[in-house]
């Protein structure tokens, strides 16, 4: 399952969850095959993500707008309400040992 943006869906991949309105009404069942004509609807709605089965697209670092420095540069401020809580230090931890790893990671891809 991956989280796609709508320009970057292709007639043929398959909704993995429904697409909402903002009102909760569904627009695309989950389990359909978009055809080419659900692009337009899409858009006409303000539709910006899908969700689609398989990982049909390599996203890259920035896939949604956040470089994985700036994802890690940003872990303070997102856990900035859970400074005495030691779990979700645990999990800041995680992901600062994630993000870390995965930037040298793709230095050295380069």
């Amino acid at each position: 399952m991956q989280k796609i943006p709508l320009d970057k869906a292709k007639a043929g991949m398959v909704l993995a969850k429904p697409v909402l309105k903002e009102n909760g009404m569904v627009l695309i069942a989950e389990g359909t095959e978009l055809k080419e004509n659900h692009f337009s609807i899409l858009k006409k709605q303000g539709i910006k993500f899908i969700v689609v089965k398989g990982t049909p697209l390599d996203l890259g670092e920035g896939a949604y707008g956040f470089s994985l420095k700036k994802r890690l540069d940003r872990l303070d401020y997102l856990f900035r309400k859970h400074q005495n809580d030691p779990w979700m230090q645990k999990v800041k931890e995680f992901f600062k040992v994630y993000f870390t790893y995965q930037i040298k990671k793709s230095k050295t891809e380069k």
